[in-house]
């Protein structure tokens, strides 16, 4: 595409030096987006409701668009953009940052449409926009070959749990070094770990209903797969068992 208008100060501007020829050329493809983004995204709404398989769908017809205008991959963040302002009678409420790409709601669809469906229907959207957040945690792509493994929806909390366990774990970490089934066994421990935070949690809320610690819950599951990661070291494991999971619970809380 080469050029993309943005907003300056609530105004749409061209991005760059431009021809009356090359105005009039994006001219006509803001004209095309305006009219037919509006369009599809309210026919997949209707067929599609707001869940996960709107979103697919609607990235596999921004992926058309990308081919069809040539939007390279450092112009992606400003086209989304521009259908954000120009194109879209949807409100995206979201805050997407400044500049990456990475937060961008059309950006995550398009991401998302690249999944095998059988991975799409693992994750609700909500799960989806959580791991298409951070980075890190999706980087080795192998994430979304054990996600297929799973035979139905991951409870949301679970995921939650397991995203920041997650990136706990790879910080400083390669995984390129590990074989496919290592790699698999280190995901399936680390979701061992937020299933039994979840379960020993409830038990102690109910035992203990007037513990400070129940408030600040976040911060004692991150000391608590900090201790869990630590007792794995300890013993020289590749992966944390449930054992682990046991003791680490017990010394914390």
């Amino acid at each position: 595409m080469g050029h993309i208008v943005k907003l300056v100060d609530g105004h749409m501007v061209y991005d760059g030096l431009l021809s009356s020829k090359e105005k009039a050329s994006i001219d006509d493809i803001l004209h095309a987006l305006q009219e037919e983004i509006p369009t599809i995204e309210a026919d997949m709404k209707a067929e599609y409701g707001q869940g996960v398989w709107y979103k697919y769908n609607l990235g596999l017809f921004l992926g058309s668009l990308l081919e069809k205008y040539e939007i390279s991959v450092s112009e992606r963040r400003r086209f989304w953009d521009e259908i954000k302002h120009f194109a879209t009678k949807e409100e995206r409420k979201r805050d997407e940052g400044a500049n990456s790409v990475t937060r961008s709601f059309y950006q995550q669809c398009y991401i998302l449409s690249q999944q095998d469906k059988d991975v799409v229907e693992k994750l609700t959207w909500r799960q989806w926009q959580d791991i298409l957040d951070r980075v890190g945690n999706r980087e080795d792509e192998r994430i979304f070959q054990w996600l297929k493994r799973f035979t139905k929806k991951i409870r949301e909390d679970d995921w939650r749990e397991f995203e920041k366990a997650l990136n706990l774990y790879l910080k400083g970490k390669d995984t390129s070094v590990f074989e496919t089934e290592e790699l698999f066994e280190i995901y399936d421990s680390i979701m061992l770990m937020s299933v039994k935070w979840r379960e020993q949690f409830k038990v102690f809320s109910t035992e203990h209903p007037k513990s400070a610690k129940i408030k600040s819950k976040g911060k004692w599951s991150k000391k608590y797969y900090a201790l869990c990661f630590n007792k794995k070291k300890e013993q020289h494991s590749q992966v944390v068992t449930e054992e682990m999971c046991y003791e680490a619970f017990t010394a914390l809380m």
